[in-house]
């Protein structure tokens, strides 16, 4: 029964984190750019109960993974506010952020910080858009989507979460190359969130946490049961 017990934990276990990625989904179906998480699972190693080629193999569970990004597009949203802008190709918007680093959205609802040098793009919170050639970028009378950088990766599912709806470069998903993308001012992407698969998800993971717990408890069931034979 000790199996029983780890088997069905690993499976309350990855349900949880299940139900946690579906719920940060939901929480940002309203934000512009953000795409959906999905969440990942791998197989426990398996144990062998006896010796020989053909030994039986019983599984441990299952364990929550990083998962992966959905980057397909959302729908466009018209603002008619010159300060927003949306990406009709791939790619992405770069920005430096406060630490220091370099990290990339498709986010495109930008504000104006100003500066006692001059008047810089940047995100709402406050992290400076970059150009083609990874430079901040100045307000000036040029057309802005002439300055915005578009950056794309050799690998961009290999991208990692940051948080702040922005994401990394890593070594799956090389490195970043400037790019041509097609720009639309006056909009914004929404989220590729779909509210109904999400609430689909949702029920389905409900149903996977509840026969989990009841394994526990039926587990536990057969333990007192044989503790209390005579």
């Amino acid at each position: 029964m000790i199996r029983a017990f780890y088997s069905a934990g690993s499976g309350l276990t990855s349900s949880q984190a299940a139900m946690d990625n579906v719920a940060n989904n939901l929480a940002n179906v309203n934000t512009a750019g953000y795409k959906k998480q999905n969440a990942g699972f791998s197989e426990l190693l398996y144990s062998g109960m006896d010796a020989g080629a053909n030994a039986l193999r019983v599984g441990n569970g299952v364990r929550a993974t990083a998962g992966a990004s959905n980057f397909s597009r959302g729908t466009l949203q018209i603002t008619e506010n010159k300060l927003d802008f949306a990406l009709e190709s791939d790619g992405f918007f770069a920005v430096l952020t406060k630490d220091g680093s370099v990290n990339y959205t498709r986010d495109g609802s930008f504000k104006v910080s100003v500066e006692d040098n001059g008047n810089y793009l940047v995100t709402a919170n406050g992290d400076y858009v970059l150009d083609k050639n990874g430079a901040k970028i100045a307000l000036g009378e040029s057309d802005l989507r002439e300055k915005i950088g578009v950056y794309g990766f050799p690998n961009p599912h290999g991208l990692a979460s940051s948080g702040g709806n922005l994401f990394k470069a890593t070594e799956t998903s090389g490195s970043a190359a400037s790019m041509e993308g097609k720009i639309r001012s006056g909009c914004l992407e929404l989220s590729n969130v779909e509210l109904t698969g999400e609430m689909s998800d949702l029920i389905t993971i409900q149903r996977s946490f509840q026969v989990n717990a009841q394994m526990v408890k039926t587990a536990d069931e057969i333990e007192n049961i044989i503790n209390n034979l005579r």
